[in-house]
């Protein structure tokens, strides 16, 4: 029984380890077309088309667009703490615009700076999330959206737990 807790611990690890460290937005910038993204077929061309939730758009040129990428798992804090928290933008070959990115916070929590650039080179933004003492305890969504000049934006939440003041 020892022996299967452990190979089943260490394929865990395996998993996790495999499936990273970060959740991923769409696609942004001047090379993606549509939001919503829930399946993707590439054609016998090569060219990729994405089936969004009422209609198919072709994903453009790749190399022309970005992602936000924010931690996967939540971030926990307690009422009246601060913790700081890294955001990425991940680029396409070709895609050298700043990033501008939004973070909104539900009630409760605020984020500082409110925005902040991703520029070419310093694709990591680090932020601090600061709980209110009356924060309400729970997991709450922090939405951040990433504008690149041109094309759609990219979108991602974050997850934050507010645990009860000692």
């Amino acid at each position: 029984m020892r022996r299967f807790w452990t190979s089943f611990l260490a394929f865990s690890l395996v998993c996790t380890l495999s499936a990273g460290c970060s959740r991923e937005s769409n696609k942004g910038g001047p090379g993606a077309t549509g939001t919503g993204k829930k399946e993707t077929t590439t054609t016998s061309d090569g060219r990729t088309t994405t089936t969004t939730d009422s209609k198919t758009t072709d994903s453009g040129d790749r190399t022309q667009t970005f992602t936000v990428k924010v931690p996967s798992t939540s971030t926990g804090i307690r009422q009246g703490e601060r913790k700081e928290v890294t955001v990425s933008v991940s680029r396409g070959s070709n895609f050298d615009a700043d990033v501008h990115l939004m973070f909104k916070a539900p009630s409760g929590l605020k984020v500082e700076p409110a925005s902040a650039t991703a520029k070419k080179g310093n694709d990591d933004v680090r932020v601090t999330v600061e709980a209110a003492p009356d924060a309400t305890v729970g997991t709450s969504d922090v939405h951040v959206t990433g504008h690149g000049g041109t094309g759609p934006d990219a979108a991602v939440d974050f997850k934050v737990d507010v645990k009860k003041k000692d």
